[in-house]
Protein backbone atom coordinates (compact mmCIF):
# COMPACT_ATOMS: atom_id res chain seq x y z
CA UNK A 1 0.00 0.00 0.00
CA UNK A 2 1.07 3.31 -1.24
CA UNK A 3 2.24 6.09 2.00
CA UNK A 4 2.22 9.85 1.50
CA UNK A 5 3.40 12.61 2.80
CA UNK A 6 1.13 15.77 3.01
CA UNK A 7 3.16 19.39 3.18
CA UNK A 8 1.59 22.54 3.96
CA UNK A 9 2.12 23.61 0.51
CA UNK A 10 -0.73 21.70 -0.33
CA UNK A 11 -3.27 22.99 1.77
CA UNK A 12 -2.35 26.39 0.11
CA UNK A 13 -3.55 25.00 -3.26
CA UNK A 14 -7.26 23.98 -1.57
CA UNK A 15 -10.24 26.54 -1.93
CA UNK A 16 -12.17 27.01 1.40
CA UNK A 17 -15.70 26.02 0.86
CA UNK A 18 -18.58 26.68 3.64
CA UNK A 19 -21.61 24.01 2.68
CA UNK A 20 -24.47 25.50 5.16
CA UNK A 21 -26.10 23.69 7.55
CA UNK A 22 -29.41 22.00 7.29
CA UNK A 23 -31.39 19.58 5.07
CA UNK A 24 -31.16 15.95 4.86
CA UNK A 25 -28.09 15.81 2.27
CA UNK A 26 -26.09 18.29 4.61
CA UNK A 27 -22.24 17.55 5.17
CA UNK A 28 -21.42 20.51 7.15
CA UNK A 29 -18.76 21.15 9.47
CA UNK A 30 -20.39 23.05 12.48
CA UNK A 31 -16.84 24.74 13.21
CA UNK A 32 -17.09 23.98 16.52
CA UNK A 33 -14.68 21.58 18.56
CA UNK A 34 -13.81 18.58 16.87
CA UNK A 35 -16.28 15.54 18.31
CA UNK A 36 -13.81 12.99 17.39
CA UNK A 37 -13.81 9.95 19.81
CA UNK A 38 -10.49 8.29 18.61
CA UNK A 39 -7.14 9.92 17.72
CA UNK A 40 -6.70 9.03 13.46
CA UNK A 41 -2.61 8.34 14.19
CA UNK A 42 -3.75 5.82 16.57
CA UNK A 43 -4.05 2.22 14.71
CA UNK A 44 -6.66 0.26 16.87
CA UNK A 45 -7.36 -3.36 16.75
CA UNK A 46 -10.14 -5.03 15.19
CA UNK A 47 -10.33 -7.96 17.40
CA UNK A 48 -14.02 -9.59 18.68
CA UNK A 49 -12.60 -8.75 22.21
CA UNK A 50 -11.00 -4.82 21.20
CA UNK A 51 -14.17 -4.33 19.24
CA UNK A 52 -16.90 -5.41 22.05
CA UNK A 53 -14.90 -3.22 24.10
CA UNK A 54 -14.86 -0.32 22.02
CA UNK A 55 -18.35 -0.38 21.76
CA UNK A 56 -19.36 -1.41 24.91
CA UNK A 57 -17.74 2.11 26.20
CA UNK A 58 -19.52 4.09 22.98
CA UNK A 59 -22.82 2.97 23.81
CA UNK A 60 -22.50 3.67 27.61
CA UNK A 61 -21.29 7.47 26.74
CA UNK A 62 -24.18 7.54 23.98
CA UNK A 63 -26.84 6.11 26.84
CA UNK A 64 -25.31 9.13 28.77
CA UNK A 65 -25.96 11.66 26.07
CA UNK A 66 -29.71 10.96 25.79
CA UNK A 67 -30.16 10.37 29.40
CA UNK A 68 -29.36 13.98 29.78
CA UNK A 69 -31.89 15.24 27.87
CA UNK A 70 -34.51 14.27 29.77
CA UNK A 71 -36.01 15.05 33.44
CA UNK A 72 -38.79 14.64 35.83
CA UNK A 73 -41.03 17.87 36.21
CA UNK A 74 -43.78 17.94 38.19
CA UNK A 75 -44.34 14.53 37.75
CA UNK A 76 -44.30 14.78 34.32
CA UNK A 77 -41.21 13.38 32.09
CA UNK A 78 -39.83 16.38 30.00
CA UNK A 79 -37.48 16.15 27.04
CA UNK A 80 -34.87 19.59 26.35
CA UNK A 81 -33.99 20.06 23.08
CA UNK A 82 -32.77 22.84 20.80
CA UNK A 83 -35.79 24.78 20.93
CA UNK A 84 -36.73 24.11 24.68
CA UNK A 85 -38.35 21.85 26.78
CA UNK A 86 -41.59 19.89 25.88
CA UNK A 87 -43.44 18.11 28.04
CA UNK A 88 -44.07 14.47 26.81
CA UNK A 89 -47.26 12.25 26.71
CA UNK A 90 -47.38 8.80 28.46
CA UNK A 91 -47.49 6.28 25.72
CA UNK A 92 -48.40 7.80 22.54
CA UNK A 93 -50.05 6.02 20.16
CA UNK A 94 -50.02 8.72 17.16
CA UNK A 95 -46.88 10.09 16.43
CA UNK A 96 -46.27 11.84 13.36
CA UNK A 97 -42.96 12.29 11.80
CA UNK A 98 -41.03 15.24 10.21
CA UNK A 99 -37.49 14.31 9.11
CA UNK A 100 -37.09 11.59 11.66
CA UNK A 101 -38.40 8.72 9.29
CA UNK A 102 -35.51 6.87 9.17
CA UNK A 103 -35.09 6.90 13.16
CA UNK A 104 -39.12 6.10 13.81
CA UNK A 105 -38.82 3.40 10.89
CA UNK A 106 -35.77 1.93 12.27
CA UNK A 107 -37.83 1.91 16.04
CA UNK A 108 -40.93 0.18 15.01
CA UNK A 109 -42.72 3.09 16.05
CA UNK A 110 -46.53 3.69 16.00
CA UNK A 111 -46.34 6.52 12.81
CA UNK A 112 -49.71 8.03 12.46
CA UNK A 113 -48.14 10.42 9.17
CA UNK A 114 -44.58 10.87 7.90
CA UNK A 115 -43.11 12.58 5.13
CA UNK A 116 -41.97 10.11 2.28
CA UNK A 117 -41.68 9.79 -1.51
CA UNK A 118 -40.82 7.69 -4.14
CA UNK A 119 -37.47 8.43 -4.16
CA UNK A 120 -36.46 7.93 -0.44
CA UNK A 121 -34.71 4.67 0.33
CA UNK A 122 -37.34 4.38 3.19
CA UNK A 123 -39.98 4.01 0.32
CA UNK A 124 -39.98 0.26 -0.26
CA UNK A 125 -40.15 -0.35 3.50
CA UNK A 126 -42.82 2.08 4.12
CA UNK A 127 -45.22 2.03 0.93
CA UNK A 128 -47.44 -0.51 2.17
CA UNK A 129 -48.12 0.45 5.85
CA UNK A 130 -51.15 2.78 4.82
CA UNK A 131 -49.18 6.07 6.71
CA UNK A 132 -50.14 9.31 6.03
CA UNK A 133 -48.04 11.55 3.85
CA UNK A 134 -46.89 14.91 4.80
CA UNK A 135 -46.27 17.36 1.96
CA UNK A 136 -43.09 19.37 2.21
CA UNK A 137 -41.76 21.28 -0.04
CA UNK A 138 -38.26 20.65 -1.07
CA UNK A 139 -36.97 24.01 -1.90
CA UNK A 140 -38.39 25.89 0.98
CA UNK A 141 -39.04 23.15 3.91
CA UNK A 142 -42.48 24.45 4.32
CA UNK A 143 -44.40 21.57 6.26
CA UNK A 144 -48.10 21.32 5.00
CA UNK A 145 -49.52 21.93 8.54
CA UNK A 146 -53.04 20.94 7.60
CA UNK A 147 -51.59 17.37 6.31
CA UNK A 148 -49.95 16.97 9.63
CA UNK A 149 -53.54 18.30 11.76
CA UNK A 150 -55.60 15.64 9.88
CA UNK A 151 -53.61 12.95 11.15
CA UNK A 152 -54.18 13.79 14.64
CA UNK A 153 -50.83 13.27 16.34
CA UNK A 154 -50.77 12.78 20.17
CA UNK A 155 -46.74 13.95 19.30
CA UNK A 156 -44.71 15.33 16.54
CA UNK A 157 -40.61 14.19 15.97
CA UNK A 158 -38.81 16.45 14.44
CA UNK A 159 -35.67 16.73 12.97
CA UNK A 160 -34.21 19.61 14.47
CA UNK A 161 -32.79 21.09 10.74
CA UNK A 162 -36.18 22.74 10.40
CA UNK A 163 -36.14 26.65 12.36
CA UNK A 164 -38.43 27.63 15.65
CA UNK A 165 -40.84 28.72 13.34
CA UNK A 166 -41.81 25.17 11.93
CA UNK A 167 -41.18 24.33 15.44
CA UNK A 168 -43.55 26.68 17.28
CA UNK A 169 -46.31 26.15 14.27
CA UNK A 170 -46.45 22.56 14.60
CA UNK A 171 -46.45 23.09 18.74
CA UNK A 172 -50.57 24.06 18.34
CA UNK A 173 -50.72 20.99 17.07
CA UNK A 174 -49.12 18.74 19.43
CA UNK A 175 -46.23 18.37 21.40
CA UNK A 176 -42.84 18.44 19.55
CA UNK A 177 -39.92 16.62 20.22
CA UNK A 178 -36.82 18.21 18.27
CA UNK A 179 -33.77 15.69 17.76
CA UNK A 180 -30.90 15.95 15.98
CA UNK A 181 -30.61 13.03 12.83
CA UNK A 182 -26.70 13.86 12.27
CA UNK A 183 -26.44 12.14 16.00
CA UNK A 184 -28.14 9.43 14.85
CA UNK A 185 -27.11 7.12 17.78
CA UNK A 186 -28.22 9.50 20.64
CA UNK A 187 -31.49 10.27 18.56
CA UNK A 188 -32.45 6.48 18.55
CA UNK A 189 -32.22 6.54 21.96
CA UNK A 190 -33.80 9.66 23.13
CA UNK A 191 -36.69 9.03 19.99
CA UNK A 192 -37.42 5.72 21.48
CA UNK A 193 -37.71 7.48 25.57
CA UNK A 194 -39.50 9.81 24.16
CA UNK A 195 -42.23 7.80 22.83
CA UNK A 196 -42.45 5.84 26.04
CA UNK A 197 -40.46 3.05 24.55
CA UNK A 198 -36.44 3.22 26.14
CA UNK A 199 -36.00 -0.83 25.66
CA UNK A 200 -36.51 -0.44 21.40
CA UNK A 201 -33.80 2.44 21.38
CA UNK A 202 -31.33 0.42 23.48
CA UNK A 203 -32.21 -3.12 21.28
CA UNK A 204 -31.80 -1.18 17.89
CA UNK A 205 -28.68 0.66 18.72
CA UNK A 206 -27.09 -3.09 20.09
CA UNK A 207 -28.32 -4.35 16.93
CA UNK A 208 -26.92 -1.71 14.65
CA UNK A 209 -23.37 -2.06 16.61
CA UNK A 210 -23.36 -5.54 15.78
CA UNK A 211 -23.51 -4.71 12.18
CA UNK A 212 -20.41 -2.22 13.00
CA UNK A 213 -18.69 -5.38 14.71
CA UNK A 214 -18.98 -7.54 11.43
CA UNK A 215 -18.74 -5.41 9.06
CA UNK A 216 -14.72 -4.51 10.65
CA UNK A 217 -13.91 -7.94 10.96
CA UNK A 218 -14.71 -8.35 7.36
CA UNK A 219 -13.28 -5.22 6.16
CA UNK A 220 -10.10 -5.06 8.08
CA UNK A 221 -9.78 -8.68 7.70
CA UNK A 222 -9.73 -7.79 3.91
CA UNK A 223 -7.52 -4.42 3.30
CA UNK A 224 -5.71 -4.24 6.04
CA UNK A 225 -4.78 -0.81 7.33
CA UNK A 226 -4.70 0.27 3.14
CA UNK A 227 -6.34 4.47 3.35
CA UNK A 228 -9.74 4.75 2.45
CA UNK A 229 -11.16 8.36 1.36
CA UNK A 230 -14.95 9.91 0.56
CA UNK A 231 -15.30 12.26 -2.71
CA UNK A 232 -18.59 14.19 -3.32
CA UNK A 233 -18.46 14.89 -6.62
CA UNK A 234 -20.74 17.83 -7.22
CA UNK A 235 -22.30 19.66 -10.19
CA UNK A 236 -20.00 22.45 -10.67
CA UNK A 237 -16.55 21.17 -7.40
CA UNK A 238 -15.29 18.04 -6.22
CA UNK A 239 -15.16 18.03 -1.87
CA UNK A 240 -13.56 16.54 0.20
CA UNK A 241 -14.55 16.46 4.11
CA UNK A 242 -12.25 17.00 7.21
CA UNK A 243 -11.72 13.75 9.37
CA UNK A 244 -14.21 14.13 12.36
CA UNK A 245 -16.14 17.52 11.93
CA UNK A 246 -18.22 15.37 8.77
CA UNK A 247 -20.26 12.88 10.08
CA UNK A 248 -19.85 10.18 6.74
CA UNK A 249 -16.29 10.92 7.48
CA UNK A 250 -16.91 10.34 11.14
CA UNK A 251 -19.06 7.01 10.13
CA UNK A 252 -15.84 5.65 8.35
CA UNK A 253 -13.03 6.25 10.44
CA UNK A 254 -14.55 6.30 14.07
CA UNK A 255 -17.40 3.80 13.88
CA UNK A 256 -15.84 1.24 11.06
CA UNK A 257 -11.95 1.86 11.63
CA UNK A 258 -10.62 2.76 8.43
CA UNK A 259 -7.74 4.50 8.20
CA UNK A 260 -8.22 8.41 6.74
CA UNK A 261 -5.53 9.31 3.68
CA UNK A 262 -3.57 11.86 5.49
CA UNK A 263 -4.82 14.35 3.03
CA UNK A 264 -8.58 14.52 5.17
CA UNK A 265 -6.87 13.90 8.57
CA UNK A 266 -5.05 17.69 7.42
CA UNK A 267 -8.17 18.91 6.51
CA UNK A 268 -9.61 18.91 10.36
CA UNK A 269 -7.27 21.62 11.05
CA UNK A 270 -10.00 24.07 8.95
CA UNK A 271 -13.39 22.41 10.12
CA UNK A 272 -14.87 23.03 6.91
CA UNK A 273 -15.55 21.41 3.71
CA UNK A 274 -13.16 21.35 0.96
CA UNK A 275 -13.26 21.90 -2.87
CA UNK A 276 -10.58 20.56 -4.30
CA UNK A 277 -9.00 21.78 -7.55
CA UNK A 278 -7.96 19.15 -10.39
CA UNK A 279 -4.12 20.07 -9.82
CA UNK A 280 -4.55 19.22 -6.31
CA UNK A 281 -6.76 16.25 -6.57
CA UNK A 282 -3.10 14.08 -7.04
CA UNK A 283 -1.88 14.46 -3.99
CA UNK A 284 -4.64 12.39 -2.91
CA UNK A 285 -3.23 9.12 -2.39
CA UNK A 286 -5.79 7.05 -0.79
CA UNK A 287 -6.02 2.84 -1.71
CA UNK A 288 -9.46 2.80 -1.74
CA UNK A 289 -11.84 5.53 -2.85
CA UNK A 290 -15.86 5.85 -1.82
CA UNK A 291 -16.97 8.04 -5.00
CA UNK A 292 -20.70 10.10 -4.31
CA UNK A 293 -21.73 11.93 -7.33
CA UNK A 294 -24.85 14.02 -6.42
CA UNK A 295 -27.46 15.28 -4.14
CA UNK A 296 -30.27 14.10 -1.85
CA UNK A 297 -33.52 12.62 -2.49
CA UNK A 298 -34.82 15.94 -3.45
CA UNK A 299 -32.14 17.33 -5.83
CA UNK A 300 -33.07 15.32 -8.72
CA UNK A 301 -31.83 18.08 -11.23
CA UNK A 302 -28.62 18.91 -9.35
CA UNK A 303 -27.75 15.19 -8.81
CA UNK A 304 -27.75 14.62 -12.85
CA UNK A 305 -25.56 17.57 -13.79
CA UNK A 306 -23.45 16.25 -10.75
CA UNK A 307 -23.42 12.53 -12.68
CA UNK A 308 -22.27 14.07 -16.01
CA UNK A 309 -19.49 15.94 -13.83
CA UNK A 310 -17.99 13.01 -12.57
CA UNK A 311 -18.29 11.53 -16.18
CA UNK A 312 -16.24 14.20 -17.48
CA UNK A 313 -14.01 13.82 -14.31
CA UNK A 314 -13.62 9.88 -15.37
CA UNK A 315 -12.13 11.33 -18.70
CA UNK A 316 -9.47 13.87 -17.02
CA UNK A 317 -5.62 12.74 -17.15
CA UNK A 318 -5.06 13.91 -13.53
CA UNK A 319 -8.11 11.37 -12.55
CA UNK A 320 -6.05 8.30 -14.22
CA UNK A 321 -3.13 9.38 -11.80
CA UNK A 322 -4.86 8.72 -8.50
CA UNK A 323 -3.47 5.35 -7.23
CA UNK A 324 -7.20 4.17 -6.26
CA UNK A 325 -8.00 4.55 -10.01
CA UNK A 326 -5.56 2.83 -11.61
CA UNK A 327 -6.03 -0.09 -9.71
CA UNK A 328 -9.68 -0.10 -9.83
CA UNK A 329 -10.40 0.43 -6.12
CA UNK A 330 -13.04 2.98 -6.32
CA UNK A 331 -16.53 2.53 -4.99
CA UNK A 332 -19.65 4.56 -6.85
CA UNK A 333 -22.21 4.89 -3.82
CA UNK A 334 -25.91 6.40 -4.59
CA UNK A 335 -26.09 9.80 -2.99
CA UNK A 336 -29.39 9.34 -1.46
CA UNK A 337 -28.50 7.15 0.47
CA UNK A 338 -24.75 7.84 1.53
CA UNK A 339 -26.08 12.18 1.98
CA UNK A 340 -28.30 10.55 4.07
CA UNK A 341 -28.02 10.50 7.96
CA UNK A 342 -30.49 7.59 10.44
CA UNK A 343 -29.67 3.97 11.26
CA UNK A 344 -31.34 2.53 8.15
CA UNK A 345 -29.00 4.59 5.78
CA UNK A 346 -26.03 3.80 7.73
CA UNK A 347 -26.87 0.15 7.54
CA UNK A 348 -27.16 0.12 3.99
CA UNK A 349 -23.39 2.36 3.66
CA UNK A 350 -21.93 -0.57 6.20
CA UNK A 351 -23.33 -2.88 3.51
CA UNK A 352 -21.71 -1.35 0.52
CA UNK A 353 -18.73 -1.38 2.26
CA UNK A 354 -18.76 -4.66 2.89
CA UNK A 355 -19.93 -5.67 -0.11
CA UNK A 356 -17.07 -4.33 -2.11
CA UNK A 357 -14.00 -4.07 1.06
CA UNK A 358 -14.71 -7.20 2.90
CA UNK A 359 -15.72 -9.94 0.40
CA UNK A 360 -12.09 -9.77 -1.51
CA UNK A 361 -13.69 -7.94 -4.92
CA UNK A 362 -12.56 -5.01 -4.10
CA UNK A 363 -9.85 -4.77 -7.10
CA UNK A 364 -13.27 -4.53 -8.98
CA UNK A 365 -14.57 -0.93 -9.65
CA UNK A 366 -18.47 -0.88 -8.45
CA UNK A 367 -20.76 -0.91 -11.95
Amino acid sequence: MRNCLLTWGLLAVLTVMSLALGGCGSHAASGSKSTALFDPAVVRADTPEAIDAELAARFEKTKKAADKMFAEEEGHLVIAHKYGKTILPEQPQRIAVIGLEDTAVSLDIPIAAEHLTKSSYLYPLMKDKGIANIPINAETKTINLEAVQQAKPDLILMRDSYDKNAYNALSKIAPVVALDLQKEEVTALAAARAVGQPQKGEARLHAYYGRVKQARMAIKGNIGDATVAFLRVMQKEIRLYPYSANATNRFMYELLNLRPDPMVVALDKTKNNLAISMESLPDLQADYLVISSGYGASSAGSKEAAAKRYEELRKDPLWQTLPAVREGHMLDVDSIIWNAHGLIAKEMAIQDLVDWLGSGNSERESE
